[in-house]
């Protein structure tokens, strides 16, 4: 799930005690700055972005007079008359960004259904249109991708803390198409299926550390938290994540949440007002943080693109994504060994989290929709039976948790805001004019809860789905845009690249899990049963859809499951698994 998403980052951590002085080349930005990382150990990651009003530098004092000018100058500006979607009636500055809330998505509901299929808002000094309906996906996102695939200008979040090669954040370029065709090629569901034996292994690990460690009723959230990390560290770099409480835990969520921090609306002004990235640079009291977080992340990710070269040139290294990416003709493309380690870490950073959200949201649901736990249950054991767990080999015989998958995908997208891309030319939709430089995003949540197509929208029903036999690609390409599953994935060219692995993790462990666990509310205090919140309310506030952490049981079907989950969880330790050719150990490392 990691081409649609806002942005991703966890929510506590402070980095540093250990320093190191280095130099390395930095596109467009500086030579040569002091980095300093952090190795602490973490409580709780949670990745979120909230909404705070930015502390203004001393030096911010000095561009009033500029921003005043250039206020004035917007204002009066007068511009031909177009026929453009209907706005909302807005608050001077802030535009609507006072009438989202905690929780954006249910007055994006509210919008779609009073202003059809197209609304624009104004969020400071941007202007977004909502896209409501599948045919305006279509013909918007899809029809019209070479105009609106690229994303708004950034001068500090892209330009500065990502050095512009956060791929998620890159514009429309010929640099974008020659990356994306590289990451798509790499992430076809014929080369995810390669991670699959990695995917059933996690999953026993999985059912071993709920079954084991969950007394608490909370340490559910965590260990499927390392189940969906350590995948995606092992399909993009082959290295597993065998505990929560490691360094690349460390690193890894110390990069999200410093960059959550840079990320976070309202902070920099250069964001809102994109004139002030034109001052002489000793003027932008940003740049010199952003900078020294952008040598960070560099430092990190090349530390994990040289260390599975030296793993290549052992003949050590197991298949992964970027052991491919350095056997394709990359240079001769123009594109660098940084800027091929930042798709790789961008990559981590969008898979890690929405995947494992999407995992934390379905067991919250199918605890408290017991009827349809119990029509997943009544599946695998008339499929699958008491004596095997589950894999990929059933999925064809699985129609309900194929349709669990999906269901939780659209009751729960993955951002709260709609997935937004940028105009790079003027776009029409039917008598709409959108213009050049415009974000269009795509509204899941009014999509994903029209009443026109899905009966009783804010009830977890997969039996909806039981008539969607495909996979989410196939549906997104279909001509009929009212066939599509859902929107999560996103569209046009844009489309989450990593949907086919993270639908292989969904099914696999929804499967594991309920074929082994009997998922029931908390006990409380008192030993009553407790309930299971899945409002809104029970979600972190921000633009990425994160639940909270909460409280669970996890009740095994039978003593022989519990059997069984033990010796296979003791096998696999023992015999390891095979990522392509290459057999790798339960450490994650290749066995000769």
């Amino acid at each position: 799930m990691w081409g649609e998403k806002a942005w991703v980052s966890p929510a506590s951590l402070r980095l540093p005690h250990s320093s190191t002085a280095f130099q390395i080349a930095l596109p467009r930005q500086v030579d040569k700055f002091c980095c300093r990382t952090a190795v602490k150990k973490p409580l709780l990651y949670t990745t979120q972005l909230t909404v705070r009003f930015p502390r203004l530098a001393p030096m911010a004092l000095i561009t009033v007079t500029i921003l005043a000018v250039t206020t004035v100058f917007l204002i009066l500006r007068v511009g031909k008359a177009r026929k453009l979607p209907q706005g909302l009636r807005e608050v001077p500055v802030a535009g609507n960004v006072t009438d989202m809330g905690a929780y954006p998505q249910q007055q994006l509901r509210k919008w779609a259904a009073e202003y059809g299929e197209l609304f624009q808002v104004r969020f400071g000094r941007q202007v977004w249109i909502y896209a409501n309906s599948p045919s305006a996906v279509k013909e918007i996102f899809d029809k019209q991708s070479q105009h609106t695939s690229s994303r708004a200008p950034s001068p500090v979040v892209s330009d500065l803390l990502s050095g512009g090669m956060r791929f998620l954040l890159m514009p429309y370029s010929a640099e974008w198409r020659r990356l994306r065709a590289i990451v798509h090629k790499l992430l076809t569901p014929k080369a995810s299926n390669e991670f699959i034996p990695s995917q059933e292994f996690e999953a026993k690990q999985l059912l071993w550390d709920i079954l084991t460690d969950n007394d608490s009723q909370k340490n559910f959230y965590m260990h499927i938290r390392r189940y969906t990390t350590s995948v995606v560290m092992t399909s993009t770099y082959g290295r597993r994540v065998p505990v929560w409480e490691c360094e690349d835990i460390r690193e890894i969520y110390g990069l999200m949440q410093e960059f959550s921090e840079f990320a976070t609306p309202g902070k920099y002004l250069a964001e809102t007002f994109q004139v002030l990235a034109y001052l002489p640079q000793w003027m932008q009291w940003w740049r010199k943080a952003a900078l020294r977080s952008f040598n960070r992340q560099a430092v990190i990710w090349m530390k994990y693109w040289n260390r599975l070269r030296t793993q290549m040139e052992k003949n050590q290294a197991p298949d992964c994504f970027v052991k491919q990416f350095i056997n394709t003709d990359y240079k001769k493309m123009g594109i660098s060994e940084l800027q091929a380690s930042f798709v790789a870490g961008t990559m981590i950073e969008a898979g890690s989290e929405t995947t494992s959200s999407a995992l934390n949201s379905c067991v919250k649901y199918l605890a408290a929709y017991p009827e349809a736990q119990a029509k997943a249950f009544a599946e695998l054991r008339r499929v699958v039976g008491e004596d095997r767990l589950p894999s990929f080999r059933d999925e064809a015989e699985l129609p309900y948790i194929r349709a669990c998958v999906k269901e939780i995908l659209r009751i729960r997208p993955v951002t709260t805001l709609g997935s937004p891309h940028y105009t790079s030319a003027d776009v029409v939709y039917k008598d709409w004019f959108i213009p050049a430089n415009t974000t269009v995003a795509i509204n899941q949540h009014a999509l994903h809860f029209d009443p026109a197509r899905y009966e009783n929208p804010d009830d977890f029903v997969p039996d909806r789905y039981l008539q969607h036999p495909l996979k989410a690609g196939a549906y997104a390409a279909h001509a009929d845009p009212y066939a599509r599953d859902h929107f999560d994935f996103g569209a046009g060219r844009r489309i989450c690249p990593g949907m086919h692995l993270a639908e292989n993790s969904l099914f696999i462990t929804i499967a594991c899990l309920v074929w082994a666990f009997e998922i029931l509310p908390p006990l409380t205090d008192d030993g009553k049963i407790g309930s299971v919140d899945v409002s809104d309310a029970a979600y972190e506030e921000g633009m990425n859809t994160l639940p909270k952490p909460s409280e669970l049981r996890f009740v095994p079907r039978s003593e022989k499951v519990v059997g069984l989950i033990r010796r296979e969880w003791q096998h696999a330790k023992q015999e390891g698994y095979m990522l392509g050719l290459v057999k790798v150990n339960a450490q994650g490392m290749v066995v000769d």
